[in-house]
């Protein structure tokens, strides 16, 4: 297949298909002004957590109030293709997956979503997603990837649900009161709090992910929950054995409850060799497709951080422990996937997947049908 046959094919997919990340922040554009605040901030000394938030919140002040700077972050998200993305509330914070953080992250979004109804959706049910798609919008589902802020308030699970949060993650890396994360050193499983949990988000018509959870805890999970749970954005651990994958018999598990798969595209998780490439994402692709099916594997990019400067990614590596991630995790963001430096780049996944011989109604399950699949019969 030529060059143009390949152009041509990836624009009917984007034409065709809803374009589902189901775990990015999608496009962060570097523009001078935030290059040189990191760089006064780091010179300053720092820590690397207390720069983060501030940069976010100058991120969204410039999408808010410098068109400039607005057109270059549209010019970039619709470069992408990509029509949804599932993004993290909590993160971004000088302390992650705190009450704080939530609030701090939570608060951006609502400054986005209100200032920008032009460009941005906020999703509560599937029919948001379509609705951004017909008019030429990007939607955006808010996302946990740990419940360690609500405490053991199971009272606050109903009431981010009422803010609009729609899939939660259950762990981090660490034990919480509602389970253990998967680079917890020992995994007790999901906890009697944690069963209400998953009780509290099944009956409100949100999303059990189990992404980051540990063995344990993701067998109770999925044992537990009454709907399909998801993994947003996993890998297949048999294929490269690392604490962020799940082994087949969990792969299979949340198939065989009709949930969903996303696979990420994070070097030194998915491959030991130095140079991650696209193919060493699509190799996961291909395995769990040949394990549980078409129907439930997507993509899950986990593209937080990655676009960083490299000064910044170089700190945020040396604080790595404060996420729960050991060196032999090698979670860092200084390296790169190659031909997926930048958000921007997202097509070139579909043209990796077009190379490896999927046909266009597989790419376009992948891509986002199987996803919302699933999302629509939770949530609604």
């Amino acid at each position: 297949m030529n060059l143009n046959d390949i152009e041509k094919r990836k624009q009917e997919i984007f034409n065709s298909s809803i374009i589902i990340d189901t775990l990015s922040h999608g496009p962060l554009p570097w523009t001078d002004d935030l290059v040189n605040a990191n760089d006064e901030m780091l010179e300053s000394g720092m820590s690397p957590w207390d720069v983060i938030p501030k940069l976010v919140l100058k991120f969204a002040k410039n999408v808010v109030n410098d068109e400039e700077y607005y057109q270059i972050f549209k010019k970039r998200w619709n470069q992408s293709q990509v029509n949804c993305v599932s993004w993290t509330i909590g993160p971004l914070y000088s302390n992650p997956y705190s009450f704080e953080g939530v609030f701090h992250n939570y608060s951006i979004m609502t400054f986005l979503f209100d200032n920008r109804p032009e460009f941005l959706v906020k999703v509560l049910k599937a029919d948001d997603i379509h609705r951004a798609v017909k008019e030429g919008k990007k939607a955006i589902i808010l996302n946990f990837q740990s419940m360690e802020h609500i405490g053991e308030d199971l009272s606050l699970v109903e009431l981010y649900y009422m803010k609009g949060v729609r899939v939660m993650q259950l762990t981090y890396n660490k034990k919480t009161p509602v389970g253990t994360g998967c680079t917890a050193r020992r995994d007790r499983g999901l906890t009697e709090f944690g069963k209400d949990v998953v009780n509290k988000i099944n009956e409100l018509g949100a999303i059990v992910d189990i992404s980051h959870c540990g063995v344990q805890t993701t067998k109770d999970a999925i044992e537990h929950s009454r709907d399909p749970v998801i993994a947003s954005h996993t890998f297949a651990k048999e294929l490269y054995s690392h604490d962020r994958g799940k082994k087949d018999n969990i792969l299979k598990a949340i198939a065989d409850k009709g949930g969903y798969i996303g696979v990420l595209a994070v070097p030194g998780f998915i491959t030991a060799d130095p140079k991650t490439t696209i193919d060493h994402w699509i190799d996961h692709i291909d395995y769990i497709k040949d394990l549980v099916g078409i129907d439930y594997v997507g993509i899950g990019t986990d593209y937080y951080g990655f676009s960083v400067p490299d000064n910044l990614a170089q700190k945020i590596s040396e604080f790595m422990e404060v996420l729960g991630f050991r060196e032999e995790h090698k979670a860092s963001f200084l390296n790169k996937v190659e031909d997926f430096e930048e958000y921007r780049k997202f097509p070139n996944l579909i043209e990796g997947l077009i190379n490896r011989g999927y046909s266009d109604e597989e790419i376009g399950k992948i891509a986002g049908g199987n996803f919302l699949r699933v999302f629509k019969k939770i949530v609604g």
